[in-house]
């Protein structure tokens, strides 16, 4: 990915339904060559599907980010058939080392514990770590009528026209357009995309920080990473409940990933840095959007 491929993808993942025109005016390049460039991403696997979900608001849950220790004899297929099965658990990261990242949400403090007593009681599972991570959970609302009509059109492409969901729907290319407006700005849901860090000849590591929160802070340490790795760094899991936060970086070579960890550790207030490389992640549907699709079908 170049600076453009890199500003696309921010843009598109905070707002995957901007038109190329609106990319266009935003990073300066004709609006054919931004499709065509979204077009690459998506043929080289960056960009594997459009997506809408719920903000974790919507069911009373928050993002984790799970460390799991594992034993020299543990099975593999077996503990990843476990994280596959478990609905909290969106995203898996099976690390070189053995060990493994995931992604999850929880409910309330019960559903915390849940989740932690689940994988600790697990066979080949030595520990886990989970963080409650720092984000926006967003806004809870009530949705009407004609919101559902037209999130049904956008749960099959987020990115469907105004012109295309009014034919689905019924409803006027206005009214249309005023809903989706509403349901952007509402802090509800996500329009995003799902992406593999790992797809062409590029790989992802995740850097470890553990800093002294007397000395820095997590937004010092992000603002001198994208001083300095603007490219390669993507976004950061904060931990809610420790001086930890895990970066996402995807460079070319292992001996990038070197250089911005060596660099990294010098950073004053850093405490350890540690290297995460995984292999590809497997992402399944999280609540969030299955609860969507379950609302939407329901009514």
């Amino acid at each position: 990915m170049d600076e453009i491929d890199k500003a696309l993808w921010k843009e598109l993942y905070s707002n995957c339904r901007v038109s190329y025109q609106y990319l266009a005016n935003k990073i300066d390049v004709s609006a054919t060559a931004i499709r065509k460039r979204i077009e690459r991403l998506i043929e080289q696997g960056v960009i594997v599907e459009w997506s809408i979900s719920l903000m974790p608001a919507m069911i009373d849950s928050e993002y984790s980010f799970v460390e799991v220790d594992t034993k020299e004899d543990h099975d593999s297929e077996y503990l990843f058939k476990q994280f596959f099965d478990k609905p909290e658990i969106f995203v898996i990261l099976p690390l070189t080392d053995g060990n493994y990242a995931l992604h999850a949400v929880y409910s309330g403090s019960e559903g915390l514990f849940e989740l932690s007593s689940f994988l600790r009681q697990l066979d080949g599972v030595e520990e886990a770590r989970i963080h409650p991570t720092i984000s926006d959970s967003g806004t809870k609302i009530e949705l009407g009528s004609l919101q559902k009509r037209v999130l049904r059109s956008l749960v099959k492409d987020p990115r469907m026209s105004i012109a295309q969901i009014a034919s689905e729907s019924g409803l006027t290319a206005r009214r249309v357009r005023k809903i989706v407006d509403q349901l952007m700005e509402s802090n509800a849901f996500i329009f995003d995309f799902t992406w593999n860090p790992n797809a062409g000849e590029s790989m992802a590591f995740l850097a470890k920080i553990e800093y002294d929160a007397r000395k820095t802070s997590f937004e010092e340490i992000e603002k001198r990473i994208r001083k300095s790795y603007n490219l390669e760094f993507f976004y950061s899991h904060i931990s809610a409940v420790e001086p930890v936060m895990f970066c996402v970086f995807m460079v070319e070579h292992l001996f990038d990933m070197e250089k911005i960890v060596k660099e990294l550790r010098k950073i004053p207030g850093v405490n350890s840095l540690s290297p995460l490389i995984y292999y590809t992640a497997t992402v399944v549907d999280p609540p969030t959007v299955t609860h969507l699709e379950e609302l939407l079908f329901e009514s």
